[in-house]
Parts: C-alpha cells; sequence; structure tokens
C-alpha cells in the first residue's frame, strides 16, 4: 500500500462512529472448522462389547496467518491445543450397557499479537468447555436399540478486543466465568451383526448457561445469556468384505443460537452479538482395512462448507475445512493402541467492512496427532 492509501484507510477507521466501526465488521466467533466443535461428541465407546475403558489424547498445531489491509502480517493467530478423553462402558446385564464419558466439546484459541498488526494488535479470544456425559443404552431385540443420558457441561473464556479498526473499543475485555448447567442426549440404533452394520442416530440438546460476566466498561458484574448449540449425528457403518468396513457420519449443529451479549456492550452496540455463526454440517467417510492378525488401519475424509456469509471478524479467520485422516490399530489380548495423524485444509478468508478488505488469510491448514488406548475386558 502506498502511504496516501494508507493515510485513507486509517481516516475510514477513524471517522466511523465510536464503536460503530467494530460493529460493523467484527462480530462473530469461530474456530477452524465446525463452529467452535472439537471432538464431534464421538458415543461409539457405548457400542462395544463388555467392558471397556479408553483414554485419548491428541494436539492441534493450527497455521493461520494473514496480511492485513495496512500490509502489515497478523502472525500466526491460532494457538496449538491438547484435547484429551475418557471413557467407561460396562453391560449391566444381556440387554442394558452404561456409558461414562469425560470430553472437551468445545473451544477457541485466538490471538493477534500487538507486536504484528496494527488494525488487529491486541485482540483474542479463549473458549473452553468440559462435559460429563452418562448414558445408558437399551436394546429390545436383536437388531434395535435405544439410548440416552445426562450431560453436564462446565464453560467458561473471555474476549479482547484491541487494534485500529475497533476505534473507541479497543482495549475492551469480558471474562466469562466459569459456568456449569445440565443437558441430555437421545437417540437409538439399528445393527446387522452379520453385516457389520449399524445405523444410529443421536440428538444432542442445546444447554442454556446464564454466565457470571465482568467488563472493563463497568465495575460490577453482570449476567450474560449463552446456548451451547442442540447438535444431531448420524453414523452408519457397514462391512464390505469379511476384513473391509466402510463408514460415515453427519453431523449437524445449530451454532446460529450461539449468541453473546455482554450487558455493557449491549447497552452501547445495541442488537450486536459476540457471537454470530451459522448452523454447520460436517460430512466424514472413512475406510478400516485389517492387515494382520493384529494389525489394521484407516483412513477418512471430513468435509465442511464453506458459510455463505461474508468474513466480518478477525476471530472467524478460516471459512470452511477438508481433512485427512489415516490411522493404525494393533491389539494385543484385551489392549488396544490405536495412533493417528490428521491434515486439514482450511479455507480463505477476506474479512471486510463496506466493501474493504481489511484482511486476507490464505493456504490456512492445521495437524493433529492423537494416539488412543482401550482396554476391553
Amino acid at each position: 500500500m502506498h502511504a496516501d492509501e494508507i493515510r485513507a484507510l486509517e481516516q475510514a477507521l477513524i471517522k466511523t462512529k465510536a464503536g460503530a466501526g467494530c460493529a460493523a465488521m467484527m462480530w462473530g466467533l469461530c474456530a477452524q472448522a465446525g463452529g467452535l466443535d472439537r471432538t464431534g461428541q464421538d458415543l461409539g465407546p457405548l457400542f462395544e462389547n463388555g467392558r471397556y475403558l479408553s483414554v485419548e489424547t491428541y494436539t492441534v498445531r493450527p497455521r493461520i496467518q494473514g496480511t492485513d489491509a495496512l500490509g502489515k502480517s497478523t502472525g500466526q493467530v491460532a494457538d496449538d491445543y491438547t484435547q484429551w478423553g475418557f471413557a467407561y462402558k460396562q453391560d449391566v446385564n444381556p440387554r442394558t450397557s452404561v456409558l461414562l464419558m469425560l470430553s472437551k466439546p468445545f473451544g477457541l484459541d485466538i490471538a493477534y499479537s500487538p507486536r504484528q498488526s496494527p488494525l488487529f494488535g491486541g485482540t483474542q479470544a479463549r473458549v473452553s468447555s468440559h462435559e460429563l456425559m452418562g448414558a445408558l443404552r437399551y436394546r429390545w431385540d436383536e437388531h434395535w436399540a435405544v439410548h440416552g443420558g445426562l450431560r453436564l457441561q462446565r464453560t467458561e473464556g473471555h474476549v479482547a478486543l484491541g487494534g485500529m479498526v475497533f476505534g473507541a473499543l479497543s482495549g475492551y475485555r469480558v471474562d466469562f466465568r466459569p459456568s456449569t448447567e445440565p443437558g441430555y442426549l437421545l437417540g437409538m440404533s439399528y445393527e446387522r451383526p452379520d453385516m457389520t452394520l449399524r445405523v444410529a442416530a443421536t440428538y444432542y440438546s442445546a444447554i442454556r448457561h446464564k454466565i457470571a460476566t465482568r467488563e472493563n466498561l463497568w465495575p460490577g458484574e453482570t449476567r450474560t445469556a449463552s446456548t451451547a448449540p442442540q447438535s444431531f449425528n448420524l453414523d452408519v457403518q457397514t462391512g464390505i468384505t469379511s476384513s473391509t468396513l466402510l463408514f460415515g457420519q453427519i453431523r449437524w449443529t445449530n451454532w446460529s443460537q450461539f449468541r453473546l451479549h455482554p450487558q455493557t456492550l449491549a447497552a452501547i452496540l445495541p442488537g450486536r452479538s459476540l457471537a454470530d455463526m451459522e448452523d454447520t454440517t460436517t460430512y466424514t467417510l472413512g475406510l478400516g482395512q485389517r492387515l494382520a492378525a493384529n494389525w489394521s488401519g484407516f483412513v477418512t475424509v471430513a468435509y465442511d462448507k464453506r458459510s455463505d456469509k461474508a468474513a466480518l471478524s478477525p476471530l472467524r479467520p478460516t471459512d470452511g475445512r477438508l481433512g485427512y485422516t489415516v490411522g493404525m490399530s494393533y491389539q494385543q489380548g484385551q489392549f488396544k493402541l490405536t495412533p493417528w495423524l490428521s491434515y486439514q485444509r482450511l479455507g480463505s478468508v477476506d474479512i471486510s467492512s463496506g466493501g474493504t478488505t481489511l484482511a486476507a488469510f490464505d493456504a490456512e491448514s492445521a495437524t493433529a496427532f492423537g494416539i488412543r488406548l482401550g482396554y476391553q475386558f
């Protein structure tokens, strides 16, 4: 950019009404794929045979870096993060089984360094969640079963706004204190053991939080209503040959119901939300192959469609996803070890306001490595 173009951009930002400039472009928290989704709320352990215990951990390394309208690099804006999960399943009797599961279903880690982009430096968002779930499955015959259970979800986070694009609101920060609320899940499944066929449908309810909130624009504590979205998973698997399994999932999540209106900010910018996202649908298709007596392998492809909305927020630096995962399983007696590696190609984004591009993010990606240890007894 030439000096006169930079001055013109600065003046366009300064002339915006105090706070209204950010209202035009900043709202919308979105992770790399599927909203803030980090697990897909997998219910696979519920269908394991006998008593089953598993622990899993994986690390994700996003590589998301853009260039702002002043020609400055944004730097790496998405932090690495580590996930973990635990599951224990047990048969109560030949028809009934129970599952206890602990996971971190949703999260976000976005931060712009103040030493990089002057337009966005200091902007950040952190969201974390933990969920304890108890589920029961009842088989009324060889093929049909129903399942359901309760979920207890704890969530917390903060958002900070920084940089020229936010005008008078640069420096604003809101902290969302931990909130714990209940929800539920309901579903049913159909199985044909002779074909290794299973079709399972599961609905996860929305969970409504009333979060204790502190904003640096107001000395007191207020309450912010927030809704963790409802979702629906359809899982299908079928044997192709005696050693080959085809499997897939369609997952819909109602992210459009996730809204955040901190009271002080809402008074300054009526009708605006710190979270403004579209519903997401994720498609996954995979193939598993037994390679030897103790070894098997699998590959999966996952796809998230690009949003129809223009990217209005630096907290949404990606749009859509195409992901590839490969993994191996080694079983020795009652133990099964499953390492896997994933590469995610993340959709490019131009963050704009009033037809002016404020930042461009291209060629973004994320890699992940995980391992699961299962014990059947």
